[in-house]
C-alpha cells in the first residue's frame, strides 16, 4: 500500500492520530519522508485490526460516529494504546536488511505452486481471515494478515511435498475447515515464541 493511497483514506483522522504516535514513540522517524513505509505498514494492520474488532459496524457507521468529540476522544486513546503494542510486535517480528534470505529453488516453487492453489481456493479468504482473528487474538497485531497467509501457504506447500505427486494437487486434501486445524496450533506456537519472522528489505531504522 502506497503512502498516497494511506492519505486518501477514508479516515485521514485515523491514519493523522497513528502517525502522531508513532511519532511520539520514535521522534527520530521521518514518517512522510524515507520511514514512510512504517506507517504504512501500521496503518493497514490497524485497519485490520478495527474491521476485525468492530465488524458489526460498517464504514459508514463508523465515519459518523468520528464525528462525535466523545468518540475521537475514546479512538485517540485507543490507537495510543494499539501503536504501543503494534510497535513493540514490529520490534519482535520484523527484521530489516539489505539482503533478503536466500531460499533453495525447490523450495519457492513449492511455494509459488501454493500460493497459486491458495488464491484458486474457494472460501480462500474466509479461511485466511479467522487466521488472521487468531493472531490478533492472541497479540499478534503487527502483520497478521501477511502471517496468516503465509501460514496457510506453508501448509499447503507441506500437503504438495507430502504428496509427491502421487495424485493431482486437486485431490489433495485443501478443504479450507481441514488447513485450519492444521494452522490453529501453530499460531499458538508461534505467539509462545518471541522471535522474529518478517524479512523486510528496507532501509528504516527501529
Amino acid at each position: 500500500m502506497s503512502s498516497a493511497k494511506l492519505h486518501s483514506s477514508k479516515y485521514p483522522m485515523i491514519l493523522s492520530w497513528l502517525a502522531g504516535e508513532l511519532k511520539r514513540e520514535i521522534p527520530e522517524v521521518d514518517l512522510y519522508g524515507q520511514e514512510r513505509s512504517l506507517l504504512d505498514f501500521a496503518y493497514r494492520d490497524l485497519e485490520i485490526f478495527l474491521k476485525l474488532k468492530w465488524r458489526d459496524l460498517n464504514s459508514d457507521e463508523l465515519e459518523e460516529a468520528l464525528k462525535a468529540e466523545e468518540c475521537q476522544e475514546e479512538m485517540k486513546a485507543f490507537v495510543k494504546v494499539w501503536t504501543a503494542q503494534w510497535l513493540e510486535k514490529w520490534r519482535e517480528r520484523v527484521t530489516l536488511s539489505k539482503k533478503m534470505p536466500q531460499f533453495s529453488l525447490a523450495h519457492l516453487k513449492a511455494k509459488r505452486k501454493a500460493k497459486s492453489i491458495f488464491k484458486r481456493m474457494e472460501k480462500g479468504q474466509e479461511l485466511k481471515k479467522m487466521v488472521e482473528q487468531k493472531l490478533i487474538n492472541q497479540g499478534e497485531v503487527c502483520m497478521a494478515e501477511l502471517i496468516a497467509e503465509n501460514l496457510i501457504i506453508e501448509e499447503i506447500a507441506y500437503r504438495l511435498k507430502m504428496n509427491r505427486g502421487k495424485t493431482s494437487s486437486e485431490k489433495i486434501a485443501l478443504e479450507p475447515w481441514n488447513i485450519l486445524q492444521k494452522v490453529l496450533p501453530r499460531v499458538k506456537r508461534l505467539t509462545e515464541r518471541k522471535m522474529p519472522i518478517i524479512h523486510l528489505k528496507l532501509m528504516i531504522d527501529v
